[in-house]
């Protein structure tokens, strides 16, 4: 609710014309959207009486802790927060409690207490967040990498929002983009070869941070990421006995088959080792 936030309680489009920006008018505009609501209520495993008291707004914190046990991150696919609102929100009837932008900014759409819709299986025990960037993509078939990503004149790649996207909406002033890494990262997800380009400095010091604060606030969820025997990530989507008892990070890519986000340049060690270091 701050100036220049994003609100997922609100029911209208929020990037819509306002005078067809009301429900009624967007259900008719857009198909995609079958309620004015984009979350619903963590009722699993509460009791009547817990329910009762929940959907009035009364969460204990207590419960929400026994609730809560991963945080799921994503890359938005939309290269902005704002533009990933607009997606979500306007677009898709869905959501998320966090938008993390190309500059930094972490911006909370709801309460914890809510349950977003981003992850499937795993909505009603999860927190989730929106990592601003364009996606990774086969070899060979790079899709807007090549708009997005411009080298500048000291041979170090910057990020340039397509200008039919209008205002990017950053809130440091005068900020250049630029990802934490000067070449494009290669690797495998989901048994498919990927590249893409890394996120932000700016972001992983963000990410860092509301890591180290959800662990704090949520023990449930540990400071780590998805580990095989032999102690590396695990890069493809998690056996459902594994998903259904694995408490911390994970990638949307560890929920469902279909999904490759974050990808393969995500730095998972620089944002748990980050998170630990607040925690001491």
């Amino acid at each position: 609710m701050d100036p220049g936030g994003y609100d997922a309680y609100r029911v209208e489009r929020r990037f819509a014309a306002f005078d067809k920006s009301s429900w009624d008018a967007s259900k008719d505009a857009v198909p995609a959207l079958k309620t004015p609501n984009r979350y619903g209520l963590r009722r699993e495993g509460l009791t009547p009486e817990k329910i009762e008291q929940a959907r009035g707004g009364g969460w204990e914190l207590d419960w929400l802790r026994e609730t809560v046990d991963q945080f799921v991150l994503h890359f938005d696919a939309s290269g902005t927060s704002r533009q990933c609102f607009k997606v979500l929100h306007d677009l898709r009837g869905l959501s998320v409690h966090f938008l993390l932008d190309l500059d930094g900014t972490v911006y909370q759409t709801l309460d914890l207490k809510e349950r977003a819709w981003h992850a499937t299986s795993s909505n009603t025990r999860s927190v989730g967040v929106e990592i601003a960037n364009i996606g990774a993509f086969p070899l060979g078939g790079d899709g807007p990498l090549a708009e997005w990503y411009k080298t500048g004149a000291d041979g170090w790649p910057k990020i340039v929002v397509p200008a039919r996207f209008g205002d990017p909406g950053f809130l440091v002033p005068n900020f250049v983009a630029r990802p934490a890494r000067r070449e494009p990262v290669t690797g495998v997800v989901q048994g498919q070869r990927l590249r893409q380009f890394d996120f932000t400095s700016e972001q992983y010091a963000a990410l860092s941070k509301l890591v180290a604060a959800l662990c704090k606030v949520f023990p449930k969820i540990r400071c780590d990421y998805p580990r095989g025997k032999d102690g590396l990530l695990i890069t493809e989507k998690l056996a459902d006995e594994v998903l259904a008892g694995y408490g911390g990070l994970l990638g949307h890519y560890h929920i469902q088959t279909n999904k490759v986000d974050p990808g393969p340049a995500f730095q998972w060690d620089r944002v748990v080792d980050g998170a630990r270091r607040f925690q001491r």
